[in-house]
């Protein structure tokens, strides 16, 4: 549900559409773990793809943070933590997410002119 949520509330807040999503089981984001070179390992982290750079964990939510409104305020206060700290506290909220915050059966699924639209933006 953690996903799911974060995945709708990046949508309202991204008025320029630069953010895309894919599930990492999926054909696209098993071809991104392959370009990328990351392993299973990754499953349970977000990654964030920007040409040919990626970023994962707390630098991935840090660079969609600053880039939504009404969250970018965020983004100077907690680039002033450690990465290593920021890290740890993602994988921790990644281990119990589903005791924190429930699981849901089904994720949005976007019509595919929907989809289309928001990629094309």
């Amino acid at each position: 549900m953690l996903c799911n949520k974060a995945v709708q509330t990046i949508i309202k807040r991204d008025p320029n559409r630069l953010f895309k999503f894919a599930s990492l089981q999926s054909p696209v984001g098993k071809s991104i773990l392959s370009k990328t070179g990351l392993g299973a390992d990754t499953m349970n982290s977000i990654i964030l793809l920007d040409g040919n750079n990626y970023f994962t964990k707390s630098s991935a939510v840090l660079a969609i943070i600053k880039e939504l409104n009404g969250y970018s305020v965020l983004y100077p206060l907690l680039k002033l933590l450690p990465s290593f700290l920021l890290d740890i506290f993602y994988t921790v909220i990644a281990k119990v997410r589903y005791k924190l915050f429930g699981k849901t059966k089904n994720c949005v699924i976007y019509e595919k002119d929907e989809f289309t639209q928001r990629i094309a933006g």
